[in-house]
């Protein structure tokens, strides 16, 4: 428990210092604004699109660098929500794909991938607290490789690993900027699915198993601000302690997602992924990609 406890001051010590600082903040793409107006039927559609695109070229440079780099990450938010009388139906889906390729990789070399949807139900019993049942699944499209290896070794792929969460609990709301949903009862299932692995103990999975079940606890925060007309921040923490195997070892999954815009089209965006699992690593995992291009609510 002492090394699952400094691993979340830890992630949350980081989080609030890039929060302060002006030029560099963190990212957490993912996720939920919740819902200030609905149409006449109580449903609302939002969403956000960005595109950020970075090029570099250089030609008998002395100081040396690659010739020519070209990559491009894309990310999409975009939520579903119905509210009617007491009941809620909120789902998020959160996507993101990104490569970059240089003159001495000879091909576009992935940087992120995302595939998250998220769906949550709840009926209201007083002014902020909700009956739940949330459903999540989490997994990437394309396989991905081990670059620093000469053979590119291939390390994962889709449903390799995947995630499914199916969660009853209680989900508190505040206004349209926090929310924090907490179960003591869930299932979370782990996949192997890609044949290459199948004889491999790996993200959690036995060897010539495709699927493990785990039961435990899991608590999933969202929080998003602006800071300014220009200026906003969404993140997203989610934290399961498996009854069945070590529970003191609790997962951890932080995103960040930072947007500072020049215009209504233009933005800086500043993307931060935090990953704990001992099953899969046992070493906190960080993935940051910063880029400027377009962003679009849709």
């Amino acid at each position: 428990m002492n090394k699952a406890t400094a691993l979340i001051f830890c992630i949350a010590f980081f989080n609030h210092s890039y929060s302060q600082d002006r030029t560099i903040r963190e990212l957490l793409v993912v996720s939920t604004r919740p819902i200030k107006s609905l149409d006449s039927n109580g449903w609302k559609l939002k969403g956000t699109f960005i595109l950020n695109v970075n090029q570099g070229a250089s030609s008998n440079w002395a100081s040396g660098g690659e010739e020519n780099v070209l990559g491009f990450n894309s990310i999409l938010n975009y939520g579903i929500n119905f509210r009617h009388n007491k009941h809620t139906w909120d789902n998020y889906f959160d996507l993101a794909l990104g490569f970059q390729n240089a003159t001495s990789f000879g091909k576009f070399r992935k940087i992120d991938d995302r595939i998250d949807v998220t769906s949550k139900y709840g009926y209201r019993v007083n002014r902020h607290w909700y009956l739940g049942l949330l459903t999540n699944f989490n997994s990437q499209a394309l396989a991905g490789y081990d670059y620093s290896v000469e053979s590119e070794q291939k390390v994962s792929s889709f449903l390799t690993p995947g995630k499914i969460i199916l969660s009853p609990g209680m989900d508190y709301k505040t206004s349209n900027r926090f929310s924090l949903f907490i179960s003591p009862v869930t299932v979370r299932w782990n996949l192997k699915h890609d044949p290459d692995f199948f004889n491999r103990t790996k993200f959690g999975v036995d060897s010539a198993h495709k699927v493990n079940m785990e039961f435990g606890a899991f608590v999933t925060a969202k929080f998003n601000a602006s800071f300014t007309k220009w200026a906003t921040y969404s993140t997203r923490i989610d934290l399961f302690s498996n009854y069945k195997r070590s529970p003191e070892n609790i997962d951890v999954l932080m995103n960040n997602l930072l947007t500072m815009r020049f215009t209504k089209i233009f933005a800086t965006n500043l993307c931060l992924d935090l990953i704990y699992d001992d099953d899969v690593k046992k070493r906190l995992q960080i993935k940051e990609v910063l880029g400027i291009g377009i962003t679009m609510k849709i």
